[in-house]
């Protein structure tokens, strides 16, 4: 009989801390029974607790952390040794992080790999492997402090159509397999609970492309890859929103909270055509006033809130943020504030054609370029900017980032990610930040999968 070697691992391996956080060790092949010891280590004493200090395989401990609370500068270790062979052993890295109320920070997470084309996950969801991966992730982004994760739907093929073998297409209308992948995928997001006890909740957002690409035609003629009439256009975009409220709409997590936020029924979209002298979107408008008052009237009778999230396009670039000199021919109120430009257009395309701007903040990508800048003070300028102009149009002064940089480079993405951090402590306009991830999240042509480091996001403990 061969004898197999000892093994032991710690779950979780990586975990944020704001307080008590539990830890877990199983060891494999130890036909003693005997279990673990626990201890912790780290740079600066004093290093905290861990009680107890020795359980069964599989048991958990808490880690209690001193008083004062550590520096982010301190690095921290839980370690489980095997009882029956010492030299058996494991680490878990602790990373302090302070806690700001009321400010979320998420990921944009759609695929578990670098490659959409083939890890985007939605159409896949009931295949095991699959599964059991994105549940191991989702646990992994709790642990290292996600309150929040974003999913961007990519709704693309003609029913009946291959989808090449690209499993980021969605069928336009969804069909009832997606919309079960969906539900089964809400319902382990609602069942995550981070080791330090926080939760998760979920954004949706949708993005339109080929068979219901509603930038291609025209409303009058046709829409769409496969040359649609706007009506069977509109009731097939209708039947897939529909789809997935009912597959989202009534999950809730142990703790008797909404699972499901917000659902963005376009993604990044520029509006009006009209007012937008660059980068217009064919048929933006008409998409939006015919299909967003049945979306609002669904999304609200389920109590998730409806919106849609404006692109920013250049506005977040030190070059447009600090155009102190910029003159607004249509609107006045925007002069010296050009960050806004294409977020005030948009709510005042909706204010105009009657349709219910989002409640309770306003959502926008913010995709931030500095030439000398600090990310902080771009931030700030990026956010007085809102406060100036769009509260004229009803607008809170609340604030919501979907979208923005997840940099590779580890310096970088700290000064990046600090920044939204820095500005939601200083103000409580700041809500909520989602980082991208793939495809292209850091910049041009950087792609990142998991493990990422939210962390980066959260504020610091001096």
């Amino acid at each position: 009989m061969t004898v197999q070697a000892i093994l032991v691992s710690v779950s979780p391996s990586t975990a944020t801390i704001q307080g008590a956080t539990q830890f877990a060790a199983t060891v494999n092949h130890d036909l003693n029974n005997g279990g673990v010891t626990w201890a912790v280590s780290c740079s600066a004493a004093p290093c905290g607790i861990v009680s107890p200090a020795a359980t069964a395989s599989g048991a958990a401990i808490t880690y209690t952390p001193p008083t004062p609370f550590p520096s982010s500068s301190v690095s921290i270790a839980v370690t489980a040794t095997s009882a029956t062979d010492n030299s058996k052993s494991i680490s878990a890295a602790l990373i302090p992080v302070g806690n700001i109320p009321g400010y979320d920070v998420g990921v944009d997470y759609h695929a578990y790999g670098t490659d959409t084309g083939t890890t985007a996950f939605i159409t896949t969801y009931d295949q095991p492997q699959v599964r059991q991966t994105v549940q191991q992730q989702l646990q992994g982004m709790a642990d290292r402090g996600a309150t929040s994760i974003q999913t961007a739907i990519w709704i693309v093929t003609e029913p009946g159509m291959t989808d090449f073998g690209q499993t980021w297409r969605t069928t336009f209308p969804m069909t009832d397999r997606e919309a079960a992948n969906l539900r089964a995928y809400a319902q382990d997001i609602a069942a995550v609970q981070g080791a330090g006890g926080n939760r998760l909740r979920l954004d949706i957002s949708l993005n339109w492309l080929g068979a219901s690409d509603y930038t291609m035609g025209s409303p009058t003629t046709v829409l769409g890859f496969f040359n649609l009439s706007a009506a069977v256009f509109t009731a097939r975009a209708q039947t897939t929103l529909d789809k997935i409220l009912t597959a989202v709409g009534d999950v809730v997590r142990p703790d008797n909270v909404k699972l499901v936020d917000t659902i963005y029924m376009v993604g990044e979209i520029t509006l009006p055509d009209s007012m937008t002298p660059v980068g217009p979107i064919t048929n933006a408008g008409w998409f939006l006033t015919t299909n967003y008052p049945h979306f609002v009237s669904a999304a609200s009778q389920v109590g998730i809130r409806p919106a849609v999230y404006f692109n920013g396009g250049d506005g977040c670039w030190q070059r447009s943020a600090f155009d102190n000199g910029y003159i607004d021919a249509l609107f006045p109120i925007m002069n010296g504030h050009h960050s806004m430009f294409f977020m005030y257009r948009g709510l005042k395309f909706m204010i105009d054609n009657g349709l219910p701007i989002p409640s309770g903040r306003v959502d926008f990508d913010c995709y931030m370029t500095s030439t000398g800048a600090t990310y902080d003070q771009l931030l700030q300028r990026i956010l007085d900017d809102a406060d100036a102009t769009l509260p004229s149009l009803g607008a809170p002064k609340i604030y919501n980032i979907p979208e923005t940089y997840y940099f590779l480079d580890p310096t970088q993405r700290l000064a990046y990610g600090q920044a939204f951090a820095r500005q939601a402590a200083q103000n409580t306009r700041l809500r909520r930040v989602s980082f991208w991830t793939t495809p292209y999240s850091g910049g041009p042509g950087q792609n990142a999968m998991y493990p990422f480091a939210i962390e980066d996001f959260l504020p610091r403990v001096p």
